[in-house]
């Protein structure tokens, strides 16, 4: 079955033939710099050029045969392969011809990714009550080979960046009540709760008035207020490249100072200092260039 990749160069997005009449898989890849947008559009419309950037033996970068033991015979599917380094694992958007039933599968095999995704599961399993998260259908750990979760699929439009509002803020307020067992918990003298881990705009979709949230690998017990800043800042250095911590701090007092007071907290710069040393220690073992200078700084600054 022929396959287009995207972009031509990384090759990373993976469509089979006729994806365009399954409008679920224009939502699979939604970029938020301005030059991948026009690249992306480019693609969508252009049927040579995607036809340039195709293969007719995808099986040769795709898990196409382990992940066809897990569907059904009338899926179709897209890949995602992912990010390149120890936390890299492929994504996989399906939807089953016949019933229309669509899922979503993580797929992962080095032992960063497989302990994230396992991780995503267990997670999922017990905050299935939530209807905000997806719900877990499948998860596959076998031996020191692969680990995969299958999930139902959110309905929703990728959220854009948009300054914390009250409904953002009842959401976290929400996470901070779950009581969640996980391999993930980093706890410290301050006062910790159950976080999200990675809460930024690309994992989450926004459906009429509600906001719905996936990618749960990094999901556990964090610092209070670490998917608070993790919103704030996360977003200015990948996306706008900016390092202006003062500014930043200045335009999110009010709620950081609602945040903390629903807590009983007064003083939260410690918090904020707390958060800054573990995201710092975080993207160095990851080795995550794009963030790791970003966090040295505002270590430094909040200290």
């Amino acid at each position: 079955m022929r396959y287009f990749y995207f972009n031509p160069i990384s090759k990373r997005c993976y469509f089979p033939l006729g994806f365009q009449e399954y409008p679920l898989f224009a939502t699979f890849y939604q970029p938020y710099k301005m030059s991948a947008k026009v690249m992306w559009k480019l693609w969508q419309t252009s049927a040579f050029l995607r036809y340039l950037f195709s293969t007719d033996h995808p099986e040769k970068s795709l898990p196409l045969e382990l992940i066809k033991q897990y569907v059904s015979p009338n899926s179709i599917l897209a890949f995602n392969l992912g990010t390149e380094g120890i936390e890299q694992k492929i994504t996989i958007l399906g939807e089953d011809k016949k019933t229309n039933d669509s899922f979503f599968i993580k797929y992962a095999t080095s032992k960063t990714a497989r302990k994230n995704v396992f991780n995503e599961g267990i997670v999922l399993n017990q905050l299935a009550h939530l209807s905000f998260v997806p719900k877990l259908q499948l998860n596959v750990n076998s031996d020191d080979r692969f680990t995969l979760i299958k999930t139902t699929v959110l309905r929703g439009e990728k959220m854009t960046y948009q300054p914390i509002n009250n409904r953002i803020l009842e959401m976290l307020y929400c996470f901070s009540i779950q009581h969640v067992n996980s391999n993930r918990n980093y706890d410290s003298e301050l006062i910790s709760c159950f976080a999200h881990g990675d809460f930024c705009p690309w994992n989450m979709l926004t459906n009429k008035e509600d906001i719905e949230v996936f990618d749960w690998e990094l999901a556990g017990q964090y610092p209070l207020g670490y998917d608070l800043f993790t919103y704030i800042f996360q977003f200015e250095f990948l996306v706008n490249g900016c390092l202006r911590f003062d500014e930043l701090i200045k335009q999110n007092s009010t709620v950081i100072n609602s945040y903390f007071k629903n807590f009983n907290v007064v003083d939260w710069f410690p918090y904020l200092q707390e958060f800054s040393k573990l995201k710092y220690k975080l993207e160095l073992e990851k080795n995550n260039e794009d963030l790791i200078e970003s966090y040295f700084r505002l270590k430094e600054f909040a200290v």
